[in-house]
């Protein structure tokens, strides 16, 4: 019998399509250029969790440490995790990068199938998500993909975007670290420019500026910091960072409060802003933030999605759970803290509908947080929250904490949070 290669199926498919014996073109060209299915299906249920984050994470490793009877996909396109809480240590040179990068060889040992791919899209309707490799069905989804740069909203911003790293997403920070080498040595004007909110991580842009007027002063550096912010005053623990500015970094930052910046010239090297132009030799422009791109391609929402309260469940798809950043109307802060902990909560949720409990009878839980800030390379303040369920007004409210007062016991404190949950995270069983 004669062997049929490749190319003449591909030939005899056309010509049958041709005829119309196979129904038409356009059958023919979807089945001829459809990627293969990545993980055929099991008896069992699948749950595919999409983002390899804080939450992503958490959310997989702890499911499958339940011991439920379902298969959990964790899909991520990059084969190691960065923290971004904690970033600004490695920005200023207080700690290695390695501190802070992980890979999932744990997650895996525990059960989690790993799935190293880029999403380009999710079909709820038909349970299924295509990725580079081919396709993927699911039972249950959980999306935490994080953010998206708003580059648009402020003009010139996109056309420089390449030399303008934002560090606000994992290993940018990689890009702005080297700028910030080369800063060293040229010195001159280190312009940062905060949004309104929200966007990931309130603190950490006032976090990141005290990181870097520390790294300016102690390493003698002959520039200044010019931290120019669209709001009032710093829009979470602005009596810690404020004392911070005005008594550890005198005359090198210079804070510049209710400026808006109207665009970007970077052939000039300037910052518009409503007040006028300002020079910079290195920038560092934190743009508005969106969520990212898969909660638009799958009709979740638009800049940011929405959860049905008190639960994580999308509004539009009971089968579909919604974690961290991307989360629009809720009060919990965009923090690495709310993710881990939601991501606890939706793994318990997970687990009770797995074993074919009705929603009805799960109870909601709904998440704490603890977010640190450095002033200098060992002091930090704090801030805390705790969230109740208003059930008159169908709400969440949420109830504040905070130690403005800078200290080394707090400092440590912080390392110990973050190496703790990292452990959880990442480390062994």
């Amino acid at each position: 019998m004669a062997k049929v290669n490749r190319r003449d199926l591909l030939k005899a498919g056309a010509a049958l399509a041709a005829t119309g014996a196979l129904g038409g073109g356009a059958w023919a060209q979807e089945f001829y250029s459809r990627p293969p299915t990545l993980l055929p299906r099991t008896r069992k249920p699948r749950v595919v969790v999409i983002g390899g984050g804080w939450g992503g994470t958490t959310v997989a490793r702890k499911l499958v440490q339940a011991g439920v009877e379902a298969e959990v996909v964790l899909v991520e396109q990059r084969p190691i995790f960065m923290s971004c809480p904690m970033s600004n240590l490695y920005l200023a040179g207080a700690k290695p990068l390695e501190w802070m990068v992980f890979d999932y060889t744990n997650v895996v040992e525990d059960g989690v199938v790993f799935v190293q791919e880029r999403v380009l899209d999710i079909q709820r309707d038909k349970r299924l998500i295509r990725t580079t490799g081919g396709y993927l069905g699911y039972d249950f989804l959980v999306l935490a993909p994080g953010i998206d740069y708003m580059y648009e909203a402020i003009p010139g911003y996109a056309e420089a975007k390449h030399l303008l790293p934002v560090g606000f997403k994992p290993f940018e920070h990689i890009a702005l670290r080297r700028m910030l080498d080369r800063f060293d040595e040229t010195g001159g004007e280190l312009v940062m420019y905060i949004p309104n909110p929200p966007y990931r991580c309130p603190p950490g842009p006032y976090e990141r500026a005290a990181m870097l007027a520390w790294r300016i002063k102690s390493k003698g550096v002959k520039g200044k910091i010019i931290v120019l912010d669209a709001n009032p005053q710093p829009i979470s623990k602005a009596a810690g960072f404020l004392a911070a500015f005005n008594d550890l970094y005198k005359g090198v930052l210079e804070y510049v409060p209710n400026t808006r910046i109207t665009g970007i010239d970077y052939a000039k090297k300037q910052v518009l802003t409503e007040l006028g132009e300002v020079p910079f030799t290195v920038a560092n422009i934190i743009p508005p933030m969106k969520a990212g791109e898969l909660v638009r391609i799958a009709g979740l929402g638009e800049r940011w999605a929405n959860i049905r309260l008190p639960y994580f469940l999308s509004e539009k798809d009971d089968r579909v759970y919604l974690l961290g950043d991307i989360v629009g109307n809720t009060p919990y802060p965009k923090s690495g803290m709310v993710a881990y902990v939601s991501g606890t909560i939706v793994a318990r949720h997970l687990a009770e509908r797995l074993k074919g409990k009705p929603l009805a009878q799960i109870p909601y839980e709904l998440p704490t947080n603890i977010c640190y800030s450095f002033v200098d390379s060992e002091e930090a303040i704090w801030v805390a929250h705790q969230h109740s369920w208003d059930e008159a007004a169908k709400r969440i409210v949420q109830q504040s904490s905070v130690d403005n007062q800078r200290s080394k016991a707090s400092g440590l404190a912080a390392i110990g949070w973050a190496e703790g949950i990292w452990n959880d995270m990442f480390g062994p069983a």
